[in-house]
């Protein structure tokens, strides 16, 4: 009975690993897997722990192959293997931010000093508020350019050399985000092209999961916040990717997970920084009871990824990520 209900608990896993992998959000059912608490999903493990009692030396494999599951299959675990090698080009800290508006005098204080810790020589910010804009201005080492309110900061340690904001009215008009600019920076291996975004959440349609007179309209609601999310990452990568062939990279609140269909459609063929380099689950955005990775630096393939973590508490409801990078030396 052990070894029988040992095996189901591992059919369960399987089952949820290979539709987080391959469905990602192409139906509305398995969104929730991506966004939703993860740990939650590796309960079925321990259902076999009665058969590694029972009967330990035929259990033992099958264990291993539950626990490999859940570490690296459900909760994305990292082991940082496909780091470059450091002397290949220029070194570059890249450091991404959803600063949740950035208000209040601790909360900007605590940004502030978080960045002049990390000495970044890029700074990618969202939800960049007001009163956060103002207070960067202390920060003379860098060169500053904003859009809209309350949308996206970026500083940078050399100049500014274009800024070009996507109008976002029509995204606006559909309520969506569409917070998207193409930029270019001066570096020491030349100009770089950097894109900045903040992309449509899927908040709202997950609510609906957890509003019972909402649960008929479960699925229509998540397959039209899927449309809208798509839209808004194809118009991100045709905006971001114009222009002569620079290297590349693009940093922001994507609110994808790598598994997504939208991510992989439209974003997969860049390199993840995290995803090359990192260690853990680089949790970003973090709730009470889970957290989720869905702030991403990516780059182009001529940019390596020596490290890649995430940094202090902040005060927002997002962890700062950062990418020591490797940029091409000319």
């Amino acid at each position: 009975m052990v070894r029988w209900f040992g095996w189901c608990c591992l059919a369960a896993l399987v089952v949820t690993w290979l539709s987080i992998a391959l469905l990602g959000d192409r139906v509305w059912w398995s969104v929730m897997l991506l966004f939703g608490p993860r740990w939650v999903l590796s309960l079925p493990w321990f259902g076999m722990v009665p058969w590694l009692i029972a009967d330990f030396r035929r259990a033992i494999l099958p264990a291993i192959a539950g626990v490999a599951i859940v570490v690296f299959g459900l909760m994305d675990f990292h082991l940082g293997l496909h780091r470059a090698a450091t002397g290949l080009g220029l070194p570059f800290r890249v450091l991404e931010l959803n600063a949740e508006g950035g208000s209040g005098a601790k909360r900007t204080a605590a940004i502030i000093a978080e960045f002049r810790s990390q000495k970044p020589d890029l700074i990618v910010i969202a939800e960049c508020g007001a009163e956060l804009m103002q207070s960067l201005k202390v920060m003379t080492e860098y060169q500053q350019h904003a859009s809209d309110y309350p949308g996206l900061c970026l500083l940078s340690r050399g100049p500014i050399l274009a800024w070009d904001q996507r109008n976002q009215t029509d995204v606006f008009n559909q309520g969506g985000a569409g917070y998207i600019v193409q930029a270019q920076v001066s570096t020491a291996a030349g100009a770089v092209r950097v894109g900045l975004v903040h992309l449509a959440t899927p908040r709202h349609a997950l609510d609906s999961y957890f509003d019972l007179s909402e649960l008929r309209k479960q699925g229509p609601n998540t397959l039209a916040n899927r449309a809208q999310r798509d839209e808004e990452s194809g118009f991100a990568r045709a905006w971001i990717m114009r222009g002569p062939d620079l290297p590349t990279i693009v940093a922001g609140d994507f609110n994808l997970t790598v598994e997504s269909a939208i991510y992989r459609r439209y974003w997969g063929d860049f390199r993840n920084a995290f995803g090359r380099a990192g260690w853990g689950t680089g949790y970003t955005k973090h709730t009470r009871h889970w957290g989720v990775r869905i702030d991403h630096i990516l780059t182009s393939d001529n940019v390596g990824t020596q490290a890649s973590f995430t940094g202090h508490d902040v005060g927002s409801d997002h962890l700062p990520l950062i990418a020591d990078l490797i940029l091409p030396a000319h």
